[in-house]
Parts: structure tokens; sequence; C-alpha cells
């Protein structure tokens, strides 16, 4: 297996994530300018939550989905596509009745404001995400770009356009959100009906079919809950220990973080596929360079952050900026943000010991700690640092996961890495913070570190121009 087919299924395939997910970032500006920080707060707890319920749904059944699927001939792909769906139906529809019944009290709980209706459409959208997710990964499976990226175009233009129309024309407040986002996950759940169908067949449903699959997806929902615990305790105690101005404010700096979020996503969309191949070789130099490659190209975009986030945020363009200017003090958190997801980053590059060696319940306890060590560093850090205790707390537990996930890794496979090239790459790094502090965010100074940095990383052939051949040639 060469990093060539690496690089190119995180190119096709990452890109249709990241269309799907930037449209998030996209909308901040008609946010952060239409509506106030309190107003905001429950759009971020929405889309707290809204991740989170959609790991319970899930169940680990989108993992064990790929892990079966990838390596399965076409009448057992028929099997697994089968019994997964019908699965997610089954689990599905009580959820949804759950959230109708009990509208009034979930409100209160997930947003801290009474409004039903936004219950209703957060149990739609997260059953029909749930459910067209799955033909999303059989496309990846089945190497079938094109179908993947018109999907996902068209989810973002939907969504987009939705938007624009209910908050700047019909003016339907924040509302218009979350009824953008319904509009859009029901339209994609209509387009992948037809291939559910085809793929669909009544006779191929096994309990013992379902069973084997059931039981590599059920340790990947703790694992998922503990992930979402991480990516929602900080936002949630933000609330219950400040106000929602405050975790408003936080959430428009926490979706420029993001960025770096939507990059790794991008490279592990190609990545698991990768490495379940039945050729993949744990062992070879191949996947030491990989490491190498991936952290310096996270180190490059997270210094992109730290040195122009502020820039393009307060630039003002027909007397509009990026941001509201009520939301400016959130430019602090996001190099932190930035930082946790390139630890992430790390930690994905070392899950291949748990597929590999069918052990799932690692991937549930390294999370676990990483969730509780952000709890309680949320609860530790907010009350004296505010937001950006929060933003401290998140990049200290994803770092603790990340060792974590390597320690596990080295042991179930005997991996090596380019520890110099690593080093090298964090030192770099920590300097590059502690000189834009030390010259208060000095433009002469970053653009000489960004040429630096790019200097340093081929200087060392961290990565090198055969690299590049090989991931884009």
């Amino acid at each position: 297996m060469s990093i060539k087919i690496l690089g190119k299924q995180s190119l096709i395939y990452g890109f249709g994530h990241i269309v799907t997910r930037l449209i998030t970032f996209l909308l901040l500006p008609l946010y952060t300018n239409q509506f106030s920080p309190d107003q905001y707060g429950v759009v971020a707890l929405f889309y707290t939550f809204v991740p989170l319920l959609n790991i319970i749904m899930r169940y680990g059944m989108g993992a064990a989905f790929l892990k079966n699927y990838v390596p399965a001939n076409t009448k057992d792909r028929f099997g697994i596509m089968t019994n997964v769906i019908v699965s997610l139906f089954i689990t599905g529809i009580p959820f949804v009745m759950l959230f109708w019944f009990f509208r009034d009290g979930l409100s209160i709980i997930f947003f801290s404001v009474l409004e039903p209706s936004y219950v209703i459409m957060m149990g739609l959208i997260i059953f029909l995400d749930t459910i067209w997710s799955i033909p999303m990964l059989a496309f990846r499976a089945e190497n079938r770009p094109r179908i993947f990226i018109v999907i996902s175009f068209l989810n973002v233009g939907i969504t987009l356009i939705c938007n624009i129309v209910f908050i700047v024309f019909l003016k339907k407040g924040i509302a218009s959100i979350f009824l953008s986002n319904l509009i859009a996950s029901s339209s994609v759940f209509l387009l992948v009906i037809p291939f559910i169908i085809q793929r669909f067949k009544f006779s191929l449903l096994s309990i013992d079919k379902w069973k084997t699959i059931f039981s590599f997806a059920l340790p990947f929902l703790p694992a998922g809950l503990f992930a979402m615990a991480m990516e929602v305790a900080d936002r949630y105690i933000l609330n219950l220990l400040t106000d929602l101005e405050t975790v408003g404010i936080y959430n428009a700096g926490y979706k420029v973080g993001v960025l770096m979020l939507l990059l790794v996503n991008a490279f592990n969309m190609g990545w698991q596929p990768y490495f379940l191949e039945k050729k993949f070789n744990p062992h070879s130099s191949i996947y030491a360079r990989i490491n190498s490659i991936v952290l310096a190209v996270l180190g490059f975009v997270w210094l992109a952050l730290l040195f122009w986030s502020d820039d393009l945020i307060k630039a003002n363009i027909f007397g509009f900026t990026f941001f509201g200017p009520k939301f400016f003090d959130s430019l602090s958190i996001i190099p932190w943000v930035g930082l946790s997801y390139f630890f992430y980053g790390f930690y994905l590059l070392q899950t291949p010991g748990i597929f590999l060696k069918n052990r799932p319940r690692y991937a549930a306890w390294t999370r676990l700690f990483g969730a509780i060590a952000n709890i309680g560093l949320c609860f530790l850090l907010i009350p004296k640092y505010g937001a950006m205790g929060a933003a401290y707390a998140t990049c200290i537990s994803f770092a603790i996961m990340a060792l974590l996930m390597y320690g596990i890794n080295r042991y179930l496979i005997s991996i090596k890495l380019e520890f110099i090239n690593i080093f090298i790459i964090l030192i770099f790094l920590i300097i590059s913070y502690s000189l834009f502090i030390v010259f208060n965010d000095s433009f002469i100074v970053n653009i000489s570190i960004m040429f630096f940095y790019t200097f340093v990383i081929f200087y060392f052939r961290i990565i090198n121009i055969k690299n590049l051949n090989q991931l884009f040639v």
C-alpha cells in the first residue's frame, strides 16, 4: 500500500467532508452579525448535543459497518448493509418518539429555554443523519467519490440557501438554523434511499450476522460518548458556571479552531479504509512516514491559525467583519482549540492497532480518561480563567488521550515512529507560540516563522519532494 493511495483517498473523500462541515464556519458571519451572544449560545448548545446524541443513535454501527464492509465481497456487503440499516431503524423510531413526548423537559435541559420545537427538529435531524451516514460510508468503501462529493455539495448548498432565505429575508430568528438543517438532512435522506434499496435484501437479515457487527460496534458507543463528553463538557460547564453569552462567545472562537478538526477528519476519511485493507503493514516504514507527514502539515495549519485567524475575523469588508464585534473576545481561544485537534490527529494516527487486533474497548478507555480529564479541568480552570479555562482543559485532555492511544497502539502492533521528526515539529510549535506572545503578534515575526517552519520541514526531510509526488501525482 503506497502513500499515494492514502493521499488520493484523503483528498477526494476528505474534500467532501470538509465541504459539508465547512458550512457552519461559512455561516459564522451571518450568525454573529444577526444574533446576540446569548442567542448564539442556544445555537451552540444545540450543536453541542446533536453530535453527542448522534453517537448514541449509531452506537458504534458506523465503525463496525466500515470494518466489515471494506474487505467483504458483494453478497456479504448486501447482508452487512441490510442488517445495519434495519438495526438503526428499529432503535431510531423510539428515539424520535421519546423526543416528541418529552420535548418540553428536554428543551430546558438542552437549551435552558422552553422551545419544544427545537427538540423535535433535533430528534428528526439526528434520526435522518444516522440513516444516510451509512450509504455515505459505503460510497467511501466502494471508492465512488463522485456521488459522495455531489451529495456533500447538495447538503451544503441546501443548508446555505435555506439559512440565507429564512434569516435574511423571512426574519425567522435562530429557529431558521435548525429548520435549514432539517430540510438538508431530509433531502439527503431521500437521495440515498435508492442506493439503500439496491443493497437491501430481507432474506439476508441474520441474528448471527447482526451479532458479529454489533459485537464490534458496542465498545464504540461508550468510546463515542466519552469523546463527545470532551466536546460538549466545556460548553455545558461554561453554561453552568457562567452564562449563555459566554457560551456563545466561546463557541464562535471554537468554530474557527475546529478548522483543524476538518483537516484531521478529512485525512481520517482516507486513513481508515487505507489501514483496513489486507495489504496494510503497520511495521513498514511507510506507516512511520505517514505519521511525520501528517503532523508536519497539521503543524503548519496550526501556525496559520495562530498568526492569521484574528486578521481574518477582524477584517472589515463593506462595514462587516467576519465576526460581529461582540464576539471578538473569542479570538484568544482559537489557537488552543486548534492545538487540541493537532493532538487528536496524532490520536487517529495511532488507531490501527485497535482495529487490526479487534480491540475496540481500548478506544473507550482512552476516551474515558480524556473525558474525565476534560470535565475535571473545566471545573478547575473555568472559575479562574473563564472561556480560556475551557480551551486549556480541552487541549490538555486531547493530549492525554493521544498519549494513551500511542501506548496502546505500540503494545498491540509494536509500531515505530520517526521520533526525531516529531520532536522537531513539537519544539518548533512551542518556540513559535512563545515568539508570538513575546513580539505581540508581529506581522514580520509571524511571516518569518511560517517561512522558517517550511524550510525546517524540508531541510530535515520530514516532508520531501518525493513524498509530495507520492501524494499528489
